[in-house]
């Protein structure tokens, strides 16, 4: 391993650090499953970093011990354009003793965009296991989605 040390002006090393750090999370953000003509994006977070009036508007709880998930999804059209459709979905969350609670979801319809959001309770640090059903086309049957994921209070 190589290391070195940079000489650079503090607000620069502060900025270079920054920028890794929104790096970082934009690939953890970038949580996606193709299913065909249909990507469903999915993120669970803590509800500790919304702004207040981002969590009043669309009712969720902002606690050290509250969470929520975001599911959207994106309808991939014939000429590679992607636009987003309301899909329905159900599912629960399961810690790490199997506890299982169902997620009440909710739409949320802006601009140019389409949300699905639950919020649930957590225990920093342990394992949830999210089990969803997404229904994109009412004509086929629900996309099977599961993802495991540990959440940390800001």
């Amino acid at each position: 391993m190589i290391c070195f040390q940079l000489h650079l002006p503090r607000t620069l090393r502060l900025t270079l650090l920054s920028l890794l750090c929104a790096l970082a999370l934009t690939a953890q953000a970038e949580q996606k499953e193709v299913y065909g003509d249909y990507e469903v994006h999915y993120i669970a977070l803590p509800s500790t970093i919304l702004q207040p009036d981002i969590a009043q508007r669309y009712q969720l709880p902002v606690s050290k011990a509250a969470g929520f998930l975001n599911i959207s999804v994106l309808k991939v059209e014939e000429d590679g354009s992607k636009r987003p459709i309301h899909a329905f979905v159900t599912g629960n969350v399961r810690n790490d003793v199997q506890q299982v609670r169902d997620l009440s979801f909710r739409k949320v319809t802006e601009q140019n965009a389409v949300y699905s959001i639950a919020s649930f309770w957590y225990s920093p640090g342990e394992i949830y296991e999210f089990r969803l059903n997404v229904q994109a086309d009412p004509e086929k049957g629900p996309f099977s989605l599961r993802f495991s994921q540990a959440l940390y209070p800001d």
